[in-house]
């Protein structure tokens, strides 16, 4: 296929799902994936705060208090890497909806 043509395929695509143009593509593209990386997280944080019945700062204070448990110890890190991950990307998204 001529690059021409391809254009105009790609053109007549974005024409009608109702995209403007490529640079709004890729726009929507981003922030679905920022969103979609948000909603993993924001599952996993849940899924922890439905588990133990408390938030990851009454968990981890009470973590703290008693002795070493190890299978709560991998529970507290991956809910503190799923609360960081879902803190790093809603700044990710407001950056993008900023920027794009």
């Amino acid at each position: 296929m001529q690059v021409s043509a391809k254009k105009e395929v790609s053109n007549n695509l974005l024409k009608e799902l109702a995209i403007r143009d490529v640079s709004e593509l890729i726009r929507d593209s981003l922030i679905t994936e920022i969103l979609c990386k948000i909603s993993d997280f924001s599952e996993e944080v849940t899924h922890f705060e439905e588990k133990y019945g408390k938030s990851f700062a009454e968990f981890n204070k009470e973590y703290e208090a008693n002795e070493e448990d190890f299978e709560k110890y991998d529970d507290l890190m991956a809910w503190e890497f799923a609360q960081q991950g879902k803190q790093y990307w809603e700044i990710k998204l407001e950056e993008a909806k900023r920027v794009l």
